[in-house]
């Protein structure tokens, strides 16, 4: 009796055992099956295999898969994908252009206002960057991207509700929070877009042409606003103006002479500037909305997607950014990103502030939309001709960021009237300081993922955007200094870029990725042949 309880225990231990067994290997199978392509490389497979090459090393498993006619959905998911950055870029950016404008037409807004709905955007990134990136390693992207999209279109909706001054407020506040949100996916996406659906001599250019959309997202801003929004009058035009009106409510009655019986402190010009601000958002929600229904019903899944030769990452989360962390080489490249990319957007942004009286509103809109104009172009530019001559990333990105170095050196001697002032030196000043520091974001992320590889991309660009972030954050909060908001905002940028271009030179330049996909070139060609004939 004793022995048959004994081995009943025994039989009932070893059934519990391998349940256990399978469990595990069922949550091993089913976290495979989430593993997302992460390298796409088309000229090396066949038209129509599926392949699988497993034990490629720690955290790397080689899929081959292509289809016909890929490339164009490929185009396409690049297409949707610049668009949404383009417009996400352009709403963050709303009110940089218009600053004095908005200031007069809100009389409770001020410096620090401004500031601070640029800054949501480093705030929103800085507080959900890792869960976004955790998201993007763990789901097909299609799916992010799409909530990106809902957000930047939410956040263009609510700024439509109301222009009283309160309301208009709090929910230009809740949408820059929404529209951070958004800008917290896409950032970090814009590698790997390139990564999972283009080959190792394109990758740069497609992470290229996304930051250039970007770019481009601001230069429209800064048509589109001055377009719609006038210039505030000069003291002593505005004083003919000053007799009072009612507090605009809904935007159809803001002239209603019936309603203008209850006398607010507004003016007629400030309600002028609220019908167009309105304007502005109204337009600004139709294209946002337009760009939503693309990516909601044309974005195409990864397994729609080309993905020829791809690796994919098996590593998780908290294991990427434990590597990230150890690796001397990251820091050096990532702090280098943070300080150049992290102020010179802001700066620019906030450049009707920056030169003071020097220059109107209008005159700092048109030299910040030549100047995002030509950062795209060079952005364009720098990316093809990197993916042309592989293997000199370090080298392209530390002389970009001298020349930036320089043109921000000469913008200081003619704002400080060390130079002789000239009003076309400056703009060019400017223009190639910006453009040449501009061009370098699509040049970080590649070599960040080739020295990083196999983390994810994902993660990699949230790592070194977070940092780019924390430090434009600084640059925002530095505006509530009295006296900041001048020269002395143009002089931190410069000392930034010479920091940043120094750690450039301490990075070692490795192309792990490259070289993995190098090695893999045999295997794949030896075993495609037989997947055909089988």
């Amino acid at each position: 009796m004793v022995k048959s309880n004994q081995s009943f225990k025994n039989s009932q231990a070893s059934r519990k055992l391998k349940k256990l067994k399978q469990k595990l290997k069922q949550r091993k199978e089913k976290k495979e099956r989430k593993l997302r392509p992460r390298i796409s490389s088309a000229r090396h497979s066949r038209q129509y295999t599926d392949i699988i090459l497993s034990d490629l090393g720690e955290g790397k498993t080689l899929l081959i898969h292509d289809e016909g006619e890929s490339w164009r959905k490929r185009w396409a998911a690049l297409g949707l994908f610049c668009a949404l950055s383009c417009t996400q870029c352009c709403v963050w950016n709303t009110w940089g252009p218009i600053a004095k404008s908005v200031m007069e037409a809100f009389p409770t807004w001020n410096k620090t206002s401004v500031a601070l709905l640029c800054n949501w955007g480093c705030i929103t990134y800085l507080t959900c960057c890792l869960p976004c990136c955790w998201f993007l390693n763990e789901t097909d992207l299609a799916i992010p991207l799409k909530l990106a999209a809902i957000l930047s279109t939410i956040a263009t909706f609510i700024r439509c509700i109301s222009a009283r001054d309160v309301i208009f407020t709090t929910m230009a506040h809740l949408a820059a929070i929404f529209n951070g949100l958004a800008g917290v996916i896409i950032g970090p996406a814009t590698a790997l877009v390139s990564a999972v659906w283009f080959s190792a001599g394109e990758r740069t250019t497609a992470t290229g042409i996304s930051s250039a959309f970007s770019q481009l997202g601001m230069a429209i801003s800064y048509v589109l606003g001055p377009a719609l929004v006038g210039d505030p009058p000069h003291h002593h035009k505005r004083n003919k103006y000053n007799f009072h009106l009612v507090e605009v409510v809904d935007e159809p009655a803001l002239l209603s002479s019936e309603k203008a019986l209850s006398f607010q402190n507004i003016t007629i010009y400030q309600t002028l500037l609220r019908i167009q601000i309105m304007s502005l958002m109204r337009i600004e929600f139709v294209i946002q909305a337009m760009v939503l229904i693309g990516v909601l019903f044309c974005f195409p899944k990864q397994s729609q997607i080309s993905s020829s030769n791809i690796q994919v990452s098996t590593l998780g989360l908290w294991e990427s950014l434990t590597k990230l962390i150890k690796h001397k080489s990251m820091w050096c490249l990532c702090l280098s990103a943070a300080l150049t990319q992290g102020m010179t957007g802001p700066w620019l942004g906030m450049i009707t502030m920056a030169f003071g009286n020097a220059i109107t509103q209008d005159e700092a809109d048109k030299l910040a939309f030549w100047t995002v104009i030509v950062s795209s172009i060079l952005s364009l530019l720098a990316s093809r001709v990197t993916d042309m001559f592989q293997g000199h990333l370090k080298i392209a990105i530390g002389s970009l960021l001298i020349t930036s170095a320089m043109m921000f050196l000469w913008i200081i001697l003619l704002d400080s009237k060390v130079l002789v002032f000239h009003k076309d030196e400056l703009y060019a000043a400017v223009i190639l300081g910006i453009a040449t520091n501009w061009s370098t974001p699509a040049l970080f992320l590649e070599l960040a993922s080739e020295i990083a590889f196999p983390i994810s991309e994902a993660i990699v660009g949230g790592y070194m955007i977070f940092l780019s972030n924390i430090v434009g954050t600084i640059f925002y909060l530095s505006y509530c200094i009295p006296g900041m908001e001048g020269r002395w905002s143009t002089c931190l940028v410069f000392s930034n870029i010479v920091v940043g271009a120094i750690f450039i030179f301490y990075v070692e330049e490795q192309y792990n990725r490259t070289q993995e996909e190098n090695k893999m070139i045999p295997l794949i060609n030896e075993r495609q042949p037989n997947s055909i004939n089988e």
